[in-house]
C-alpha cells in the first residue's frame, strides 16, 4: 500500500524562500526540550549506554574476555513500507522505501544496538567522537550509527532542497535546525545517551537514528544478527539490546577472565 507523506509543514520552505528572497537563512536557535517525539519511534532505552557523558574511566583491561551472539526477531514482521511522494518530486523521486527493518534468513536483525549497561571503567573508544548524517536524495545516509557521547553529529544537506533536522531524545527535543541549500554543514554535540532519533519536518518520511554511548562496548548487529564485544573486564553484568521498530531487552551476563560468552537475543514483533 502506499500512503500519502505528510505535507503540514511544507509552508515552511516557503516563509523562509519567501522571508529572504530565497537567499540562506540562518538556521533556528535550538528548540528547547518542550516537542513531543513522533509517536511511531520506539520508546528509547532508559540510561542507555552506561550514564552521562564523562562517567566512563579509560583504563587497562587485564584478562578481557569477549560477549558475542545474535539478535534475531519473532512475529508478525512488517514489510518495507513503501510511501507515495508528493512534493520536491525532482529531486526526491516518486517513491520512498523504509529502511527500518531489515530481517534476514531465520529472523536475524540487523542494525540493533547491543551494549553493556552500566559498565563505567574499561577499553579506550577507538574514534567514536564523531559522525555525519547526510540528506540526499531526500533520504537520512546512513539509517543507524553510533557515537559517544559529548562527540558530535555533522548534519549535512547534499540536496537542493529545504530540510531541517529534528532530532529527537525520547519526547524531548534535542535540536532542530534549518538547511535550505546544498552543500550546507552543521556539527552539534550530543550529550544525552541513548537513541536519537532524526526526523525531517519538510519530508516526513525522512527518519534515522544515532546512538549515544556512553562507553565503547556496544556494537550494531551485522546483516546476519550478529555481534562481539571485545576486551570486557571480567565480572557479571547486564547486557541490553534496542532496535527502532521492536524495542528493548535485556539479560543477566557473566564474563570469565579471557573468557567467552555467548548472548543471544530474540525481539518480538508487534
Amino acid at each position: 500500500m502506499l500512503r500519502k507523506s505528510s505535507s503540514a509543514v511544507a509552508l515552511l520552505a516557503l516563509v523562509f524562500l519567501v522571508a529572504c528572497g530565497g537567499s540562506a537563512p540562518p538556521p533556528p536557535a535550538e528548540t528547547t526540550k518542550t516537542e513531543a517525539a513522533p509517536a511511531a519511534a520506539a520508546a528509547p532505552a532508559e540510561a542507555a549506554g552506561g550514564g552521562e557523558a564523562g562517567a566512563y574511566e579509560v583504563t587497562t583491561v587485564a584478562d578481557g574476555g569477549t560477549i558475542s551472539g545474535k539478535v534475531t526477531v519473532t512475529g508478525n514482521v512488517p514489510k518495507p513500507e513503501k510511501i507515495e511522494v508528493n512534493k520536491d518530486t525532482a529531486v526526491c523521486g516518486n517513491e520512498k522505501t523504509m529502511e527500518d527493518i531489515r530481517v534476514g534468513a531465520g529472523g536475524s536483525l540487523a542494525d540493533a544496538v547491543v551494549w553493556i549497561d552500566g559498565i563505567s571503567k574499561g577499553k579506550a573508544w577507538g574514534g567514536n567522537d564523531k559522525v555525519t548524517i547526510d540528506q540526499k536524495d531526500c533520504h537520512y545516509i546512513p539509517q543507524l550509527q553510533a557515537v559517544q557521547a559529548g562527540g558530535s553529529v555533522e548534519v549535512v544537506n547534499s540536496d537542493p532542497v529545504l530540510h531541517n533536522i529534528h532530532a529527537y531524545h525520547g519526547e524531548e527535543t534535542l535540536f532542530n535546525i534549518a538547511q535550505p541549500m546544498k552543500g550546507q554543514k552543521t556539527p552539534k554535540k550530543v550529550s544525552e545517551t541513548g537513541p536519537v532519533h532524526m526526523k525531517c519536518d519538510v519530508h516526513s518520511w525522512m527518519s534515522a537514528w544515532v546512538f549515544v554511548a556512553a562507553h565503547p562496548y556496544f556494537a550494531i548487529t551485522k546483516e546476519d544478527g550478529s555481534f562481539s564485544l571485545g576486551d570486557v573486564p571480567p565480572g557479571s553484568y547486564t547486557l541490553k539490546v534496542w532496535h527502532g521498530r521492536f524495542g528493548e531487552k535485556s539479560m543477566p551476563i557473566k564474563v570469565d577472565a579471557k573468557g567467552k560468552a555467548t548472548a543471544d537475543f530474540a525481539l518480538q514483533a508487534s
